[in-house]
């Protein structure tokens, strides 16, 4: 581990929290993650779901309580600073409720598989730098057939999608500004996702 690297200010903006917003033409989901130097879907955090057209403040008050219980576990005083067999046990955890969380998505919104659940979505990801400030960061994704990427980072066009939003805002506030975030993704053909692009 390289010391000069580990700052105490970079281990700070290391320190994150994530949640991921999908949004499909029949429902809306709310992804919390936990982090191990990776995404994982949480164990313990709150995840959810409601039909497409769920309300502003219904989308804040999940995506706040989702954010809130998203969990670091990386500990940067160690090398590696994530155990491997720590991590073998939450990948085998983490999945089977991944799963079973997709699996009830599909049975509630009418589709056949947990597969067709997960494609023509679009896909915003949320980090909190829980440790340095109250500004969530959104990023639109960009989706293709191989999945949903973030906007390449120094482009202009990817720094006017992504948004900084204060936590200290309402829940209504908060669902609006998710909201404009999946307005902003975008696919390779004509957007029919999004209820704010029509």
């Amino acid at each position: 581990m390289t010391q000069t690297y580990f700052t105490p200010e970079r281990i700070q903006w290391l320190h994150s929290k994530q949640v991921n917003i999908i949004m499909s033409p029949r429902f809306l989901v709310i992804e919390c993650i936990e982090v191990w130097g990776g995404g994982y879907f949480s164990r313990t955090g709150w995840s959810t779901h409601a039909p497409k057209d769920a309300s502003p403040h219904w989308i804040g008050e999940n995506f706040r309580r989702a954010l809130l219980s998203s969990e670091y576990f990386a500990n940067l005083a160690k090398d590696p600073p994530v155990d491997p067999a720590d991590r073998a046990v939450m990948e085998k955890d983490s999945n089977v409720h991944r799963l079973a969380f997709w699996e009830e998505v599909a049975s509630t919104y009418g589709y056949k598989k947990r597969e067709q659940a997960g494609s023509c979505c679009d896909m915003v990801f949320a980090q909190w730098h829980y440790l340095v400030d109250d500004f969530v960061i959104l990023t639109p994704s960009k989706r293709t057939t191989g999945g949903h990427f973030a906007w390449p980072s120094n482009t202009k066009q990817h720094k006017e999608k992504v948004m900084h939003v204060p936590l200290s805002v309402s829940d209504e506030d908060l669902g609006l500004a998710v909201q404009e975030a999946l307005s902003r993704c975008e696919v390779p053909k004509r957007q029919t996702v999004n209820m704010l692009k029509r």
